[in-house]
């Protein structure tokens, strides 16, 4: 069973504050309707070039996977911003 919504914000906004208080989780939605997707809209703020903004799409279907998940594309999109 996929991760609720509002489970999916929880978890994006816990795992995306680990990493630093520049980063907000400013939208979480079902990608494809009620897919097992969910996409990411993530603000970096105080960037050299606002408004930045990270779009990450995910699995939802399960907790520890979601989260593993999120944390590599989260490394991976910020190192990436910050070439």
């Amino acid at each position: 069973m996929a991760l609720s919504l509002d489970m999916v914000t929880e978890i994006s906004r816990a795992v995306v504050a680990e990493q630093t208080p520049a980063l907000q989780v400013v939208n979480v939605a079902s990608s494809d309707g009620g897919s097992g997707r969910v996409e990411l809209l993530i603000t970096v703020v105080g960037c050299h070039a606002e408004p930045c903004r990270l779009l990450l799409n995910l699995s939802r279907m399960e907790q520890r996977r979601f989260e593993h998940d999120l944390r590599i594309k989260l490394r991976d999109a910020i190192q990436s911003h910050r070439l």
